[in-house]
């Protein structure tokens, strides 16, 4: 066994090791949006982790949720769970993953993690943690599924503010774990 100063291990002289997250994509939005996609996703890592952090201008309805779509279809039918300090709530059949319980905030971020992306006939799962600058039930704490379907290949995440828009200078950067 050996290792260098650059954290590279060896057993054998043959390389062991993995389970770094890689940068992927990212970006910081220039003009307000109602949406970011990252797409052309695939079977490359293991699991994929979402990074959100935005500031509105104002305390204001934001909504932000996430879906996924196999090409240009809308993949539906999550069943989410979210737990918050005041809120339980268990959803069937939705539409999107709502990743917080108040909507109104001046802050937002988030980290999601995401399983299934470029995996054909497989299910989607995601569990993650939000935070929004609210009174009550600001850190919600996430879980969502949706089966696998028959020729299904989930490549492209969607993020939406569904009331408002993404602001200008918002970071989402999206990981993959080797």
């Amino acid at each position: 066994i050996s290792a260098t100063g650059a954290g590279s291990v060896t057993i054998g002289g043959s390389a062991v090791g993995g389970g770094a997250y890689e940068l992927v994509a990212h970006t910081s939005v220039a003009t307000e949006a109602t949406s970011v996609e990252f797409a052309s996703l695939n079977d490359d890592y293991i699991s994929y982790k979402l990074v959100m952090n935005w500031v509105l201008d104002s305390q204001q309805d934001s909504y932000p949720n996430i879906r996924f779509l196999d090409g240009t279809t809308v993949l539906t039918g999550y069943a989410v769970a979210r737990i918050a300090a005041g809120n339980q709530s268990n959803s069937t059949a939705q539409n999107d993953i709502s990743i917080v319980y108040e909507t109104s905030s001046f802050y937002f971020n988030s980290i999601i993690d995401i399983w299934g992306i470029g995996l054909t006939n497989s299910p989607l799962q995601v569990s993650g943690q939000s935070f929004s600058s609210t009174t009550a039930n600001q850190i919600v704490n996430l879980g969502a599924w949706k089966a696998a379907a028959a020729g299904v290949t989930p490549d492209k995440i969607q993020i939406r503010a569904t009331w408002s828009d993404i602001p200008v200078g918002a970071k989402i950067a999206l990981y993959g774990l080797k």
